[in-house]
């Protein structure tokens, strides 16, 4: 194992700053266009990508939600009409929520999906050459495993 050093001390900092400017730029333009925080538009990408529902439990897997946090994310996205809650059918648990992505919620999340693209190939990608994307995703795969 390679020792700690200046070096990457300094490319983890980097690391950080640099997602946090960029989801701050993302974030600004989907409040101003949508009314929407990013792990909102999070919320409705998940649920896009797997068939509009989700089991509560699943859905703080995928993104690596705390329960209470997510519940309010929920909440204000449930009043805004773009999800509904329902009991999960067949649930082994009489408790556990499924969550579903209503049809004003699809539309939403599609226009949304248009800008999140766009600025993350503004603010983002157009500056990674190809090499520069497999050097990094290889090195992100090293320390952070995408699970599905």
């Amino acid at each position: 194992m390679p020792r700690l050093d200046a070096e990457r001390i300094a490319l983890w900092r980097a690391m950080q700053t640099a997602t946090e400017v960029v989801s701050r730029l993302i974030e600004a333009e989907m409040a101003d266009e949508f009314q929407l925080s990013l792990p909102q538009f999070d919320l409705l990408a998940v649920l896009a990508h797997n068939d509009d529902q989700m089991r509560v439990k699943e859905l703080c897997e995928a993104l690596s939600a705390v329960p209470s946090s997510l519940s309010r994310r929920i909440d204000a996205l449930v009043e805004r009409g773009y999800l509904l809650r329902e009991p999960a059918p067949t649930a082994d648990d009489n408790r556990a929520v499924m969550v579903r992505l209503t049809r004003m919620g699809r539309l939403v999340w599609r226009d949304a999906n248009i800008l999140y693209r766009r600025a993350i190939q503004r603010e983002f990608a157009a500056e990674l050459s190809e090499t520069d994307v497999g050097t990094m995703s290889r090195a992100l795969a090293k320390v952070a495993p995408f699970r599905p």
